[in-house]
């Protein structure tokens, strides 16, 4: 067979390619032994590390029953171990901040949200320089926008804000509604308004409550000696022309814009209360003079429809003369 390979391959090709066969089997085995030994190694390793282990655990547990029996009070073999924190950076750093911290975070957030809203609503909100109430039940609830820019043709920049606003608040009173709820919210919301000294002209109207009656000032008439349009009641608005400037044409005429009296309150002082209607006058005065100017230049009819509700007495003995009143020295 020897003599068959050498007759096809040449001598020295032959004992070349027998010689690179040997080394390659003498690398093989030379791999399989450091292999072996480095395996050999790393158990012997491995075991001397667990019989060290074992030896220590043994140790710790003898120091341990010693603590505790009080035969040493401190140990060298048993030792409190810390692992080093691990350093975070970048993205994990955020998140590992974020979740230890998200409720604190959420509720800063929120805390920053509702004071933003607040002092954003505090400097950027229009306060009204005067308030009107409204508590005539006959349709003019539906026209608060109308009687605002009404009001504030007469009314200056009392707060000193750069704008006049004047806010009209609606709470018709009816005491012949059926709807007991609503009525019931209405007069809580006018029975509060009245303890605080501020707000001082009120729309009323016939229908309105004789225990209400006595709120208002009923000697208007020697603030405007011979002006037809004053009652006992206040200015009343029995003008045509107004009440197509108000957008209601069927406006009753028994409207009045009336004037609170002065007095001590729950909330404020007489003094407080008197400054206020001082501050009310001089607006209910242009009012006055310029409805009536206006009514003598246009020769206003006055308005024909009647109250939305039998009118009550104003006083024990008197009747409503809303319309005669205006009507009978024209």
């Amino acid at each position: 067979m020897k003599d068959e390979k050498q007759k096809l391959v040449p001598d020295e090709d032959y004992e070349y390619e027998r010689s690179l066969a040997e080394q390659a089997r003498e690398r093989q085995r030379a791999l399989e032994e450091a292999e072996r030994r480095a395996e050999e190694e790393r158990a012997a390793r491995e075991k001397e590390e667990r019989k060290k282990r074992d030896q220590r655990i043994a140790q710790e547990r003898i120091e341990l029953m010693k603590l505790k029996n009080g035969v040493i009070e401190e140990s060298e073999t048993i030792k409190e171990e810390h692992e080093a924190p691990k350093e975070l950076h970048g993205k994990e750093k955020i998140v590992n901040f974020w979740y230890h911290n998200k409720i604190w975070i959420l509720f800063a957030a929120f805390i920053i949200g509702v004071v933003t809203f607040i002092l954003v609503d505090e400097f950027t909100r229009v306060r009204p320089d005067m308030t009107v109430m409204m508590i005539a039940n006959n349709g003019l609830a539906f026209r608060q926008d109308e009687l605002q820019t009404f009001f504030e043709k007469y009314c200056d920049d009392l707060n000193g804000d750069g704008q006049v606003k004047v806010s009209v608040m609606m709470m018709p009173l009816d005491p012949n509604s059926k709807d007991y709820q609503t009525q019931s919210g209405y007069q809580a919301k006018f029975l509060a308004q009245i303890q605080l000294p501020n707000d001082i002209m009120v729309i009323t109207d016939s229908n309105m409550e004789s225990d209400f009656i006595t709120l208002f000032k009923n000697d208007l008439s020697k603030d405007f000696p011979g002006n037809k349009y004053i009652d006992e009641r206040g200015l009343s608005l029995n003008f045509k022309f107004l009440a197509e400037e108000l957008k209601f044409e069927n406006m009753p005429y028994d409207v009045h814009l009336s004037m609170r009296t002065p007095i001590t309150t729950m909330s404020g002082s007489l003094e407080e209360m008197q400054k206020s209607y001082d501050s009310a006058f001089i607006v209910f005065e242009r009012i006055v003079n310029d409805l009536t100017k206006r009514a003598a230049e246009l020769n206003d009819p006055g308005l024909d429809t009647p109250p939305a509700s039998p009118p009550k007495n104003l006083t024990n003995s008197g009747t409503d003369t809303s319309k005669t009143d205006t009507t009978s020295s024209k």
